[in-house]
């Protein structure tokens, strides 16, 4: 698969949120933190397949993850109902996307044109559901009814393919990625609580343009019922905030919507320290991912992914704080290490917005992850 790569330095402030009717106009992220970090933004992308999941940007493909013109494409140009691309009417990402998420001229989108972490728009490689990040490889640890899923050969999970199964046939997969939007989201919010506003709000629209659709299926499977226009109501907030009141309330519905969603689970499931530890590791493997992505030749490159994993470390203490009952009555002591290596992992994102230079290398955080694995393998 051919695949091109384009990054936009943050330092030239070029990327920006246009919304229609409905929404204010406010710039991605690349405005707000160029002040700070002048980190670049990777745009992602690549050639689409026909119907293929998980092939975020690209050329052709009729109901394909990416392409240019593809009917229902998630990326690339002019695709209807489109995630990125120009023209795209109800698209994700692109140019001109009628009641897109991000694009110029997009009626009702969320994000801005070359898609920052590459959603909508072309080229770039390492799309959404790519090599690792945003779930891919960090799900295969769960196990589903049947063979294949979501992730195989071709599909979301990466290059190459994947184990993985889909959120749909894994309650483990399903609670995760709720996790996930969870974690976009403590991480939006603390941005915009810390004058990070417009890098804030962005993050605040991943839960609808990047993990919603990958939970879709699974979502009708457990008869939840409009989470998507809360997500969406969200997205709408973020765009117009100055100020963390302006979507404190739709923070909050969103919130309660998301673990409304999550009680569908079976209680067996949501009760069981194995349960609770494989989401956790699912977090942590998906952090670092992110934060792998976000560093290139000893610096980092894109701030977004970097802030992406930091949301997901959060999302990942908040739920061991929770669980913390259920984890010390399956084993105290592992409960404990398993805490103490989250907490010395955490230190990779010691701030909002990234510094020149890592203050943890690529290898530490994935030792770090792997240390955490070991200590949560005692509670599965």
């Amino acid at each position: 698969m051919k695949e091109q790569k384009l990054k936009l330095w943050l330092g030239v402030g070029v990327a920006s949120l246009l919304v229609g009717p409905g929404l204010a106009a406010t710039q991605a992220m690349a405005e707000s933190t160029a002040s700070n970090s002048k980190v670049p933004v990777e745009q992602h992308g690549g050639e689409g397949g026909e119907k293929a999941t998980g092939s975020h940007g690209g050329e052709g493909g009729e109901k394909s993850h990416g392409g240019e013109g593809g009917e229902k494409a998630h990326g690339g140009e002019g695709g209807e109902k489109s995630h990125g691309g120009e023209g795209g009417e109800k698209s994700h990402g692109g140019e001109g996307g009628e009641k897109s998420h991000g694009g110029e001229g997009g009626e009702k989108s969320h994000g801005g044109e070359g898609g920052e972490k590459g959603h909508g728009g072309e080229g770039g490689e390492k799309g959404h559901g790519g090599e690792g990040g945003e779930g891919g490889t960090a799900f295969n640890h769960f196990s589903a009814g049947g063979e294949g899923g979501e992730g195989g050969e071709g599909g979301e999970g990466g290059e190459g393919g994947s184990s993985a199964p889909g959120a749909e046939e894994s309650a483990g997969v399903y609670f995760s990625l709720l996790e996930m939007m969870k974690g976009h989201m403590l991480i939006g919010r603390q941005l915009i609580e810390n004058g990070e506003v417009k890098a804030g709000a962005v993050h605040l629209t991943h839960p609808r343009g990047v993990l919603y659709e990958r939970l879709e299926p699974a979502l009708d499977k457990y008869a939840v019922t409009n989470l998507e226009q809360t997500l969406e109501t969200l997205a709408t907030a973020a765009g117009k905030a100055t100020q963390w009141s302006d979507v404190e309330n739709e923070f909050n519905v969103a919130e309660q919507g998301i673990t409304k969603a999550q009680q569908a689970v079976e209680a067996s499931e949501l009760n069981a320290a194995s349960f609770v530890a494989d989401v956790v590791l699912a977090l942590v493997k998906s952090a670092t991912a992110e934060y792998a992505e976000a560093v290139k030749d000893g610096k980092f490159v894109n701030a977004v992914e970097y802030q992406d994993g930091a949301g997901f470390v959060m999302a990942a203490q908040k739920l061991l704080e929770e669980k913390a009952g259920i984890l010390k009555a399956k084993d105290e002591a592992a409960y404990q290490q398993s805490r103490d290596a989250l907490a010395q992992f955490a230190k990779a994102w010691a701030s909002d917005v990234p510094p020149a230079q890592p203050a943890v290398s690529v290898t530490d955080v994935q030792a770090n992850a792997s240390r955490i694995e070991l200590r949560l393998s005692a509670l599965q």
